[in-house]
């Protein structure tokens, strides 16, 4: 019988739309909480073991074997392609392409770095950043032999401190957001989902990138005038059971 683990946390917006799949597929998972704010597990060996960029979330498929998925687009792929649950694909190959494309153009959008320039309190981030730094070097020093994987989380959090303060860098991301915005309120345009008249895992995606962008305070980006067809699919993709289940929280995170 295939039992699904779900390693995650609250606050992730990569998590978010995993935990989104997975209630709009209809299926049973349990889940871990790794905490990546105060004690930065992570980083942890065994969880490294796991997942050697040392990120979340990552997905654990029971079923005689154990079969690890990571990188949250690939995760919503796989629990889109497992035969158990409701059909979050469409039928026709063109349909099918253009859902990849929508979750390809909505993961592009750099969430993580946005999240860190936008926080309301630089110092928190800062120190967020800062101790998962430190810890990185210090497992390092105990685990040589993961010590490359603990290089790439250094170097990646550097580039986070680096980028979150470049403001031709934020733009660029903007930039592109707006590109991708604009693309899907095209989609939209006599449809009630981004497929049409059938919810897909590009809605999954692009649920949680608007719930994202909101708390980033990007009002302008979810104003009727701006991008109307956008606006109101929002609004609808909150008041879906799922939304409430998945725990698509507008949270910083605050400790």
């Amino acid at each position: 019988m295939m039992s699904l683990m779900l390693h995650h946390h609250p606050l992730s917006v990569c998590s978010m739309k995993v935990r989104l799949a997975l209630e709009e597929k209809g299926l049973a998972w349990s889940g871990r909480v790794i905490d990546i704010v105060q004690k930065q597990e992570q980083l942890e060996p065994w969880y490294l073991k796991l997942n050697p960029k040392g990120v979340i979330p990552t997905l654990e498929v029971r079923n005689g074997t154990t079969q690890v998925v990571t990188n949250s687009a690939d995760i919503i792929r796989h629990i889109a392609s497992l035969s158990e649950g409701n059909g979050l694909l469409p039928q026709s190959e063109s349909d099918n392409k253009l859902v990849n494309k929508l979750i390809n153009l909505a993961d592009e959008i750099d969430l993580q770095i946005l999240s860190y320039a936008r926080h309301p309190s630089m110092e928190k981030s800062e120190k967020i950043l800062n101790a998962r730094i430190n810890k990185s070097l210090l497992m390092a020093e105990q685990h040589p032999e993961l010590s490359s994987n603990y290089v790439v989380c250094v170097e990646r959090s550097e580039k986070s401190k680096t980028f979150r303060v470049d403001e031709k860098h934020i733009k660029e991301i903007e930039q592109n957001a707006l590109k991708s915005l604009t693309f899907a309120e095209e989609q939209l345009q006599g449809n009630s989902f981004l497929i049409g008249d059938s919810y897909t895992l590009a809605d999954v995606i692009w649920t949680v990138v608007l719930s994202r962008l909101d708390l980033l305070g990007y009002s302008e980006w979810l104003d009727e005038k701006t991008f109307p067809q956008l606006t109101n699919y929002y609004s609808q993709m909150q008041n879906r059971r799922s939304y409430t289940l998945a725990q698509v929280q507008n949270e910083w995170w605050d400790k």
